[in-house]
């Protein structure tokens, strides 16, 4: 078999259900801010509620990553998101095509980063439209790190499909590796071998 054949099989062929679940988040992020951009947009800076009190629709847009970070950083900011898309990638180029439940978790967090990548990309900004209206508990809590300045606000920040992908995709990502169990070596070991050959 070609090198070339292998890539497409490990890339592709055994991966459907990473393209699928990446493709499906991708076309839900963007017709999703396409419907904000029309309908959410034009009543900025009105909350319309969805559930009373929990959540709502508000327009927003982002320069920077979660919580503002590295706002007014574009430079940075897609270098990161770059190399985030290289390493999932590369996870999902060396993993077990039966894991599915992995490939599934590594597709939400790529397309939730291609997503907003996007927007930083043609308009500059990224388009949120979801806002949840109670307030955060130990909000004015920071730190400073690098370029890294962090405040814990008093509203949870404006988020969008992307966001709640990448956060789903993390969430399925950790709760997986707190259930793998250790793998232990089934070949035997030097002291074994000599205890058996005695």
């Amino acid at each position: 078999m070609s090198q070339q054949s292998t890539f497409m099989g490990r890339a592709f062929t055994s991966k459907g259900l990473f393209w699928i679940v990446l493709i499906g988040g991708l076309v839900a992020d963007l017709a999703s801010k396409a419907w904000a951009d029309a309908y959410v947009r034009p009543t900025d800076p009105i909350v319309t509620p969805i559930i009373e009190g929990f959540i709502g629709w508000k327009w927003a847009t982002n320069e920077g990553a979660a919580f503002s970070i590295l706002e007014g950083r574009p430079v940075v900011l897609g270098l990161i998101a770059a190399a985030v898309l290289s390493v999932l990638f590369l996870y999902m180029y060396k993993a077990d095509p039966k894991r599915r439940w992995y490939l599934a978790a590594l597709a939400l967090v790529a397309s939730g980063a291609i997503g907003n990548l996007h927007d930083r990309m043609l308009l500059g900004h990224v388009r949120d439209f979801m806002f949840f209206t109670f307030d955060l508990p130990m909000h004015g809590w920071g730190f400073k790190f690098w370029v890294i300045d962090f405040e814990i606000p008093l509203k949870y920040p404006v988020f969008n499909v992307a966001d709640i992908a990448i956060i789903a995709g993390v969430i399925l990502l950790v709760l997986m590796s707190l259930r793998s169990p250790k793998k232990k070596s089934d070949a035997p070991t030097e002291t074994q071998e000599a205890v058996h050959g005695a």
